[in-house]
């Protein structure tokens, strides 16, 4: 999305360059049109030497206006790449938003040909943060909260979607996946995470991390905010069967979010 806009931005200032330059070259060739005509029965080098000059006064003015026009175009698009990176991601985890991430789940979904692409969503909540919080301090919870972020991005593919939608809660959008893609994804964050040696600055041990994970797979026209209560759900119940696990509701045609069937 941020390349997108990007890429909109270096458009735009081609297209003013190639206006600007358009334009001054018409502005040249009515201005030597015009001299030729008045001018007919002058001398042709006086002529000739009267053209050029219609010529380079012209582009005496425009390179610098090109110029900073272009050194202009260039910053603000710099500003505004960067301003859209901070919109878009959250400074803890390096996660998209939670809004940011809702919207890019429907435009990613609609964006097939054939209809709505299937896929799976899965909604992780790191176990026992409040303890950590009042054990060792708000930084360690901190610590594990983007430790954790870090473990799940690099489980999952380049194309997938990783979301930070509350405090100690992150979603990851697996557009296309099977029963099997997702169960896989599931269980290797669930794993990593649960092997990952964390030490918290502040303690000076090692705190075991742990999450519960909700997982949907829908063939289903089911909005994200849909997808992600039912997920949510599946991951309260894993919450509530001891942590550390991982359960699945599969939305299919005909299904609804509020009755999903289970697995």
């Amino acid at each position: 999305m941020l390349d997108r806009l990007n890429a909109i931005t270096q458009r735009r200032w081609g297209q003013v360059a190639l206006l600007t330059l358009g334009g001054a070259l018409l502005f040249v060739i009515v201005g030597l049109g015009f001299r030729v005509l008045v001018f007919a029965g002058v001398d042709a080098e006086i002529l000739w030497r009267d053209a050029v000059n219609a010529f380079l006064l012209p582009l005496l003015f425009i390179t610098p206006l090109l110029v900073l026009l272009g050194l202009s175009l260039t910053e603000n698009a710099s500003l505004k790449q960067k301003y859209a990176q901070e919109l878009a991601h959250d400074s803890l985890t390096s996660c998209l938003t939670g809004p940011l991430f809702t919207a890019a789940i429907d435009v990613i979904a609609t964006s097939s040909a054939t209809g709505r692409r299937p896929g799976a969503l899965l909604v992780i909540d790191m176990d026992h943060l409040r303890r950590l919080n009042e054990q060792i301090g708000y930084a360690a919870g901190n610590q594990a909260l983007s430790a954790i972020a870090a473990i799940i991005r690099a489980s999952v593919r380049s194309g997938d979607l990783v979301g930070r939608i509350g405090g100690d809660e992150f979603a990851v959008y697996l557009p296309g996946a099977t029963k099997a893609n997702a169960e896989k994804v599931a269980e290797r964050i669930r794993n990593a995470v649960a092997e990952a040696s964390f030490e918290p600055v502040a303690g000076g041990l090692t705190w075991p991390l742990t999450v519960s994970v909700g997982a949907v797979l829908f063939e289903t026209d089911a909005t994200a905010d849909e997808l992600l209560l039912t997920a949510d759900r599946q991951m309260q119940a894993a919450k509530e069967k001891g942590r550390n696990r991982v359960e699945y509701a599969h939305l299919r045609q005909g299904s609804s979010p509020s009755r999903p069937s289970l697995h």
